[in-house]
């Protein structure tokens, strides 16, 4: 469960970087049946598969949240800073004398 849970923060993070915060509620939702039935079918009680299901499909929110500060740190390192110079320079044009 371990490698799923991973590819799952994977997922979020990259989702982060490329869509809105709606994309998590099909994502969960897919990772929630998925794992559900899977536990399911590989003779888990249902509660069980219930509830692995639930623990896995919270991570590509952790990863979205994470890509969402990632991003952020990102576009802050672009950001130019101020200067201490109180106004630019200005030019003068050849025209005006």
């Amino acid at each position: 469960m371990i490698p799923v849970a991973i590819l799952g923060f994977l997922v979020g993070a990259v989702f982060a970087w490329g869509f809105r915060v709606w994309i998590l509620i099909p994502t969960t939702l897919l990772l929630l049946a998925s794992l559900t039935v899977y536990q399911w079918s590989e003779g888990a009680h249902f509660l069980p598969a219930i509830a692995s299901g639930l623990l896995i499909s919270i991570m590509p929110q952790l990863g979205y949240a994470f890509g969402l500060v990632a991003r952020t740190a990102v576009l802050m390192l672009r950001v130019p800073r101020k200067t201490t110079a109180s106004s630019p320079a200005t030019r003068r044009s050849a025209t005006s004398t």
